[in-house]
C-alpha cells in the first residue's frame, strides 16, 4: 500500500499496520488507515560462518546482511535499487516470522511505493560478501546459499583445468630428468633413468612448494 505524504506530496510505502509513517523525504508522520496487510521475513538460515567457507581461506574481509523486499505472494522484487545482479533472481520460499523493523540491526532496501501491493511485503535475507584482494560485493542468498549473479572467481585463479595443469607438471619435470640421466648415463644407464623419472616426477611439486614459501 502507498500513502501520499499531506505535507510534501511523496508516496510512502507502508509495509506494517502501524497507526503512524514517517515520510522518508520531509520527515512528517501521517495516519495509516485501512491498511490490514502485515510484513513477513524469511529466516535467514546461513551464519556469518557458513558463508565464508563458500569462499577461499582469507579471501573474505566482511560479511553483511541485507534485508531486501518482496511481494508476498508472487516473491517479485519491489525494490529499485540498482543491484544488476538481482534483476533475474527470485528467491526461494523459506519459514516466515513477522517483521519488526525495530528488532533488526542489519541494512534494510527500501520499498517501492509504486510496486507494493496491499498485503505488505516479505523481506529476504541476502549476505554481501567483500572480498579482501579486490574490494569486490558477492551476494549470497541467505536462505538457500547460492551465489547470485555471476560468481566471482578468487583473485589469481581462473578453476583447475587439468589438461593444462599435465602440461604444466611435464614441462617442470622434464628439464631436470633430461639433465639427470645425460650427467649419469655415463656411470649408469639404470641409476641414470631412475634417478630422471624420479626428478620429472618430484620437480613439479617442489616448484610450488618454493612459491609457496616466496609468497
Amino acid at each position: 500500500m502507498k500513502l501520499k505524504c499531506t505535507q510534501c506530496g511523496a508516496y510512502i510505502a507502508v509495509t506494517s499496520p502501524d497507526a503512524y509513517v514517517t515520510c522518508a523525504y520531509c520527515g512528517a508522520r501521517a495516519v495509516v488507515s485501512g491498511f490490514t496487510g502485515q510484513s513477513f521475513l524469511h529466516r535467514k538460515v546461513l551464519s556469518r560462518e557458513d558463508v565464508t567457507r563458500l569462499f577461499p581461506p582469507g579471501a573474505v574481509s566482511s560479511a553483511s546482511v541485507y534485508w531486501f523486499p518482496y511481494d508476498p505472494g508472487t516473491l517479485e522484487r519491489v525494490f529499485t535499487q540498482p543491484y544488476s545482479e538481482m534483476e533475474d533472481y527470485s528467491p526461494p520460499s523459506a519459514d516466515r516470522r513477522i517483521w519488526n523493523e525495530s528488532e533488526i540491526s542489519d541494512t534494510i532496501i527500501p520499498v517501492d511505493p509504486d510496486l507494493i501491493g496491499e498485503q505488505g511485503v516479505i523481506y529476504h535475507p541476502f549476505w554481501v560478501v567483500i572480498n579482501s584482494s579486490t574490494g569486490q560485493g558477492t551476494i549470497v542468498d541467505g536462505v538457500s546459499g547460492t551465489v547470485v549473479g555471476n560468481p566471482e572467481k578468487p583473485s589469481g585463479s581462473s578453476g583447475f583445468n587439468p589438461y593444462r595443469e599435465s602440461v604444466k607438471a611435464f614441462t617442470t619435470g622434464i628439464i631436470p630428468a633430461v639433465l639427470i640421466f645425460f650427467l649419469l648415463k655415463g656411470v649408469s644407464i639404470f641409476w641414470a633413468s631412475v634417478l630422471g623419472m624420479a626428478a620429472a616426477v618430484f620437480a613439479p611439486s617442489i616448484l610450488d612448494r618454493i612459491k609457496e614459501r616466496k609468497s
